[in-house]
């Protein structure tokens, strides 16, 4: 049995078969699993602190940017790198700091299509 050497993350090996993962596949892996920690994480916290997702969210952005930068990695790539990992962090962290001040907004709009409040 192969045993993937845990320092060497450019050897991972598909579940199914030997074969390594692709590039984009280890990077959308490990942005989705950045994303469950920073939400479970954050729902540690009382409701009240919720926008604590989009500030995890944003220093995971900062954390991944800065790798990006000591691995040289180039800003424009045919696959996905960390760069593209710190901008959809930064995204979803600025949407979910966001999103408690957009409902105003969205309750209006459901008023004017006649639709209900809940």
């Amino acid at each position: 049995m192969w045993m993937p050497d845990p320092w060497d993350w450019r050897g991972w090996k598909g579940p199914e078969d030997d074969k390594p993962l692709s590039r984009n596949e280890e990077h959308l892996i490990r942005w989705g699993l950045t994303v469950a920690f920073c939400l479970f994480v954050a729902s540690l916290y009382p409701a009240e602190l919720m926008p604590m997702l989009g500030v995890l969210l944003l220093m995971g952005a900062i954390a991944a940017a800065t790798a990006a930068e000591l691995r040289e990695e180039p800003v424009f790539a045919a696959h996905f790198t960390l760069w593209d990992e710190a901008a959809a962090s930064a995204a979803l962290g600025l949407l979910a700091l966001l999103a408690p001040s957009l409902r105003p907004g969205l309750v209006v709009a459901r008023l004017l299509a006649g639709g209900a409040v809940s």
